[in-house]
């Protein structure tokens, strides 16, 4: 019944520790039947085709996005990029790409420039977009109008960015996604901003491992717990938990062209 719209499996399995079927068994139980998995390197977009027959197998709806995180750039400058463009049909969206200025693990040049590289590609793969932006969102606003992104699919994942600029990206139509950061109760900001946001350019996810929902707070994220981020909105829309992941999954189907 619930989607998660952003997770890393990869690090959650190795760099967490959690096993895979503890994972699967979580969705289950919490009726989370499909995630995004979010790759950020070739080793882990074939992490994700090495274990996507599994999620398969437990009837677990599981999709790859690709790209290089901003914090990355400094990293994959100088790289062959290529395996993204191999893996066309394998990923339904490029991501998360953007600007990450809160942190100084790549220079602000390296990442403006990675930044283009991956508006480009999305735009040659004519795929949705999905955006990450910590203190950098204002700007990478108006590089998509630069590059005339109207008409484009584009996703602001775990937005904590300021009510004006998200008042432009949803009066162009593009979309936000809610976070576990929704449920903790010092994020009047992030609450404000889900106040403002229209249902139907709204999404949900955990950023796993990160950024784990009340009660988990402080512990390792899996996407199973993505249902507690559906019932903290719900409640917040007045909504039964059963409509909101029915909108949320047609919102889901129209952005990334899918049917399930």
């Amino acid at each position: 019944m619930f989607i998660d719209t952003h997770a890393h499996i990869f690090m959650t399995v190795t760099e967490r520790n959690i096993p895979l079927e503890s994972i699967i068994d979580e969705l289950h139980e919490n009726q989370v039947d499909t995630i995004l998995d979010i790759c950020g390197s070739e080793p882990e977009l074939e992490y994700h085709q090495n274990v996507k027959e599994t999620f398969l197998k437990n009837n677990i709806n599981f999709y790859a996005a690709a790209g290089i995180h901003p914090q990355e750039s400094s990293n994959f400058i100088d790289s062959d990029i290529s395996w993204i463009t191999k893996n066309k049909e394998n990923i339904i969206a490029i991501g998360e790409v953007g600007l990450d200025f809160f942190y100084d693990f790549s220079p602000k040049e390296i990442q403006l420039k990675m930044l283009r590289t991956m508006i480009e590609q999305t735009i040659e793969l004519q795929k949705p977009i999905l955006i990450h932006g910590r203190c950098g969102e204002a700007q990478i606003f108006d590089m998509l109008n630069e590059y005339g992104f109207d008409d484009k699919k584009v996703l602001f994942h775990c937005y904590t960015g300021d009510l004006e600029t998200a008042e432009k990206i949803l009066e162009k139509g593009w979309n936000i996604s809610f976070s576990g950061i929704l449920t903790f109760k010092k994020s009047a900001d992030v609450l404000n901003i889900f106040n403002h946001t229209n249902i139907n350019n709204m999404f949900f996810e955990t950023d796993s491992p990160f950024l784990a929902p009340v009660p988990f707070r402080g512990k390792p994220n899996t996407p199973g717990k993505v249902r507690y981020v559906y019932n903290f909105a719900a409640d917040l829309l007045k909504m039964k938990q059963e409509d909101l992941a029915q909108r949320i999954r047609k919102n889901f189907n129209e952005f990334f062209n899918l049917n399930i």
